[in-house]
């Protein structure tokens, strides 16, 4: 069983206090860094209020995310094709011999 661990992160200038799996504490970290730099890019581009600026950022990684899973997808389909190729290939040389 994994086990936890207290940490704080700070976020649009807010502290966050959580408990996460402690394998998991540096990916917590890097995903606020992540989304601090985020609203930095947001601030600089834009004027608008805090909530916006964490409603794009959170656009962004969703955006992301969604394009990791098609992507994900892609590779799954084009590997099935792959093995569809292989088994013709497969099936017409035996049909040869």
């Amino acid at each position: 069983m994994s086990r936890t661990r207290r940490i704080t992160v700070k976020i649009a200038g807010k502290e966050y206090a959580m408990t996460v799996p402690q394998d998991d504490e540096e990916k917590y970290r890097r995903a606020a860094r992540e989304i601090n730099e985020l609203i930095s890019a947001y601030k600089g581009s834009f004027v608008a209020e805090p909530e916006d600026y964490l409603a794009m950022a959170a656009m962004q990684v969703a955006v992301n995310k969604v394009n990791l899973e098609m992507d994900r997808a892609m590779s799954d389909q084009i590997d099935a094709l792959d093995e569809i190729g292989r088994e013709i290939d497969s099936y017409l040389n035996d049909i040869k011999q």
